[in-house]
């Protein structure tokens, strides 16, 4: 997969050096659980990705508090900045091995049957290094969950910063 993305060896490394995921109080540990491990076998978008999981199963994982600009499909356009998400997430995501983590402030599926899961790729959330970059905003679907003031702090800097979409779009 893989087209290369500008300055991701230098993102990537700064992001995890500033500890964009916080640790996760004793609280908070109560609505968090480690349901699967596997490999990221697709990137379909910004904030989906298809993961072979320990036991051979394929999963479709939706991201959990985050929203990547859309990419067309079935001749739409697509939204700004989407491609570049979804080639973000490829060169961060695919091939790695993952641990995926449900937050019972959530359900446990969307409304299209995707699981819906944090993604934590050396022990860190992918989604605070996506928003954190630029390439998705927070989003919030009913309930407030878990990490969402990390998402929250991730995209004020990268607002600031006019990183990504917020720079692009």
């Amino acid at each position: 997969m893989g087209r290369a993305i500008p300055g991701i060896a230098l993102v990537i490394p700064a992001l995890l050096l500033a500890g964009c995921t916080p640790a996760v109080d004793s609280a908070e540990a109560d609505d968090l659980v480690i349901t699967e491990e596997g490999t990221v076998a697709a990137v379909i978008d910004g904030d989906t990705i298809d993961v072979t999981t320990s036991f051979g199963d394929e999963v479709r994982v939706r991201l959990i508090g985050i929203d990547a600009p859309e990419i067309g499909r079935d001749g739409a356009a697509s939204d700004c900045y989407a491609e570049e998400s979804r080639a973000f997430v490829d060169e961060l995501l695919y091939g790695q091995e993952v641990m995926l983590m449900s937050d019972r402030t959530q359900g446990d599926t969307d409304r299209y049957g995707r699981l819906l899961r944090y993604v934590l790729i050396d022990h860190h959330l992918a989604e605070d290094i996506i928003i954190g970059a630029g390439y998705a905003r927070e989003r919030t679907y009913g309930e407030p969950y878990v990490h969402r003031d990390s998402h929250m702090a991730g995209q004020r800097a990268a607002q600031i910063a006019e990183a990504g979409l917020w720079g692009h779009c």
